[in-house]
């Protein structure tokens, strides 16, 4: 068996995911886990499970009942592997399991011997121990029970020691002169992380390195800023020596000429206020070198005796260019800024990063087809540069043409007078285009990124960049005049610097990738519904996905194609229950819970009410005797031919009931809801609809509600920063660009949640 906590809570044997039953299950589990090989005393477990205040009386029963429960998941593995053990162990409980079959562990010892190698001076070997230590954490740590509401300190401090390990992995990524490629995931984590120090010092190293001057001392300004205005503190000794040493173009900064080779006198760390001693490589008799904060990190250890090893500094960085490699070229630079709202809800806050990716990924593909470079990603901000070519014509065209591709490719047009909204309900998109003479370097390699990523053009693109709202393209005056053959413009108010906003492309279609003549159905929309109903199986996790589209057409195909697909491919496996909320005053508010209702129970229409109780009676025995009783009676109003049964005042007792039942039988086997035309559904209806996936968060029903745009008309704040729930706009066709955004909402799967 292998135990993964660094994400979600899995155990996997050869057959595939194993099932861990209920919230409290799965919670003792990741609980031992997190202290797999030493003893875990009763009253830990307790003070996990329940706050002090909330213990029921049978506390300590229930405990007992999820151990011996988990005694007999334990108890599967294959007879040639040494097995995991549960034992009982004065005062409490042991989780006895092999090392390498633990996340956790292969993670913390993978940091030591990275460590270890880092402070001997084998960063190559550091950096590959390191970086896959990182790469087994596939979320936040225990990601699903933190949805369901767990909140250990033991969790905090796992994240907060990443970082540390992360820092570690870029210094010996920079030592071995690997600053292109770690760029990006330090620019990811300063931006996370504004106070780091350490890490703020690598930024700038790399910066540095790429010919960045200008930016790693504008990373310096900030971080500056943030401790003074926050914490009344200036930077340590160690990040202004290496600003100073920045603005001098030190020669100690020079980068590693081979990858592997350290030289330690370069990279001496002194702990803030502290000075090497003399005898050290570092001593008297080497010149002061601007090292990084040497911030230490505490050290991961499944030993309860922490073991800390120091972390080391950055390697140098080289010199700036000289202006002799530097050249004055017609430019036109493009400024992308992704905007992320608060209706993507809780999935953004843990994957926050994994959409960022694949957004910066969209703008480097598009600027790439259209001869483009992009040259700098900041957090959601992406700068191409195009400067390829003597026709400043062309050159302003071709960055016309990469805002409005990834624009468009992640939105859906609305009209001709308004700029298109966003597909994803929560992403916007805002773009600046700026034109003119700019000092660039030579001609770059086609195999490494050009270094340039300032100067004026980027100083007008960030300041129009303010003032451009969602789904707008602005433009300066020069970009406006030499694009004037491609594209329609219109004066923009918002900014001087920006008069002008993009109208539209006189040949705008091609450059939609969401316009295929072959795209018969939304595939992107399909794929994420079928993705979220494979996690909602294997999370056991309500989910609620809510599609609005104007036109009720392409929406209600989608939801039979999807139901469709469902019946086919989980055939046995999850029930799917599906219903259409008539207009107002056209039919009974509580026609669609009483058809869904009807079709679990296997009550015909024609079926006399006698028999329809009768068959409401076996399908609650069937589920189970608990509150069977309870929900019986409003229920059977449910059922009852004269709608006048159910008063105004029973309503909401009849949801309430009919809500439970759903929870009941979707832990009995895996449930799809499938609505559509819930703009029509009365107020009562609609807050069962929408709570559903909270107020039974821990079963596997998947809510899938079609709607026209009156939904989010009259529940502005529908779904929104719930945890499991994304809404989205239909567009007239799914692009490949969108499709991947789409699919990173959610983690990926692996094969063997698949099969």
């Amino acid at each position: 068996m292998h135990f993964r906590i660094l994400g979600p809570l899995e155990i996997e044997n050869p057959d595939g995911l194993v099932d861990l039953g209920g919230h409290r299950q799965r919670a003792v589990l990741a609980y031992l886990l997190l202290q797999a090989n030493q003893v875990v005393s009763t009253s830990q477990l307790l003070s996990a499970l329940w706050a002090d205040d909330d213990a029921p009386m049978t506390a300590r029963k229930i405990l007992q009942n999820a151990v011996w429960k988990l005694r007999g998941v334990l108890s599967r593995p294959s007879r040639a592997e040494q097995g995991p053990e549960l034992l009982t162990r004065a005062p409490g409980y042991l989780l006895r399991v092999p090392q390498q079959r633990v996340d956790l562990l292969d993670y913390q010892q993978r940091v030591v011997t990275g460590r270890a190698a880092l402070a001997a001076g084998e960063v190559e070997r550091a950096r590959r121990s390191l970086g896959e230590a990182l790469a087994l954490w596939r979320g936040p740590v225990l990601s699903d029970l933190v949805e369901e509401g767990i909140c250990w300190p033991e969790l905090t401090a796992l994240q907060n020691r990443r970082l540390d390990v992360m820092e570690d992995h870029f210094e010996a990524a920079l030592a071995c002169g690997r600053h292109q490629s770690v760029l990006p995931d330090i620019e990811s984590l300063v931006a996370a992380e504004p106070l780091r120090e350490r890490a703020s010092g690598q930024l700038m190293v790399a910066l540095y390195r790429c010919g960045r001057q200008a930016e790693a001392l504008a990373v310096f300004g900030r971080v500056r800023s943030a401790l003074v205005d926050g914490l009344g503190l200036e930077p340590g000794r160690e990040l202004h020596r290496l600003q100073q040493a920045i603005l001098t173009q030190d020669p100690t900064l020079e980068a590693p000429r081979t990858a592997g080779t350290w030289e330690r006198a370069h990279l001496a760390p002194a702990n803030r206020g502290a000075q090497p001693p003399a005898d050290s490589p570092a001593g008297p008799a080497t010149a002061p070198t601007p090292a990084l904060p040497a911030l230490q990190a505490p050290e991961l250890s499944a030993s309860p005796e922490p073991v800390t090893i120091p972390p080391a500094p950055v390697a140098p960085a080289p010199r700036i260019p000289s202006p002799a490699t530097h050249e004055s070229r017609t430019a036109s630079v493009v400024m992308l800024r992704f905007g992320l709202g608060g209706e993507l809800g809780r999935v953004l806050a843990e994957d926050r990063d994994r959409v960022l990716d694949v957004l910066t990924q969209i703008a480097r593909e598009k600027t790439e087809l259209h001869g483009g470079r992009v040259t700098s990603v900041l957090g959601s901000t992406v700068l191409a540069v195009f400067a390829d070519g003597a026709d400043p014509a062309d050159i302003a065209e071709r960055a016309v043409r990469t805002a409005a591709a990834v624009r468009d490719s992640l939105s859906v047009p609305t009209g001709t007078l308004t700029p298109p909204q966003a597909a994803v309900r929560g992403l916007t998109v805002h773009a600046a285009v700026a034109s003119g003479e700019a000092r660039l370097p030579r001609r770059p390699c086609a195999d490494s990124p050009s270094p340039w990523g300032g100067g004026r053009l980027v100083d007008t693109c960030r300041t129009m960049l303010d003032h451009v709202q969602a789904g707008e393209i602005h433009v300066c005056d020069e970009t406006r005049r030499h694009g004037e053959r491609a594209a329609a413009f219109r004066r923009a108010c918002a900014s001087a610097l920006a008069p002008w906003e993009l109208h539209a492309l006189h040949d705008e279609a091609a450059d939609q990738p969401w316009g295929r003549a072959d795209a018969g159905v939304h595939v992107s929309e399909l794929e994420l519904m079928q993705h979220t109903l494979l996690h909602t199986r294997q999370r056991s996790a309500a989910h609620l996905i809510t599609l609005i589209q104007g036109s009720g057409r392409a929406r209600t195909r989608l939801l039979m194609e999807f139901q469709r697909r469902v019946e086919e491919g989980h055939r046995g496996h999850v029930r799917v229950l599906a219903g259409t909320v008539p207009p107002p005053r056209t039919g009974d508010p509580l026609a669609v819970p009483a058809e869904i209702l009807a079709a679990y129970c296997g009550i015909e229409p024609d079926t006399s009410e006698a028999h329809a109780t009768a068959r409401l009676r076996a399908t609650l025995d069937g589920l189970g005797p608990a509150d069977g009783a309870d929900l019986y009676a409003p229920l059977a109003r449910l059922l009852s031919p004269c709608p006048t049964t159910v008063t105004a005042a029973g309503t909401g007792e009849v949801l309430r009931a009919w809500g439970k039942f759903l929870a009941r039988a979707a832990r009995k086997q895996p449930l799809v809801l499938i609505w559509d035309d819930l703009q029509h559904a009365d107020d009562a209806l609609l807050d069962v609809v929408e709570r559903l996936t909270q107020t039974h968060a821990g079963v596997p029903l998947l809510n899938v509600v079609g709607a026209d745009s009156g939904l989010p008309d009259r529940r502005p704040g529908w779904a929104t920063a719930h945890p499991r729930t994304v809404t989205l706009s239909l567009s007239p066709e799914a692009g490949d660009a969108l499709d991947r955004l789409l699919e990173s909402l959610l983690p990926p799967l692996r094969e063997s949640e698949v099969a």
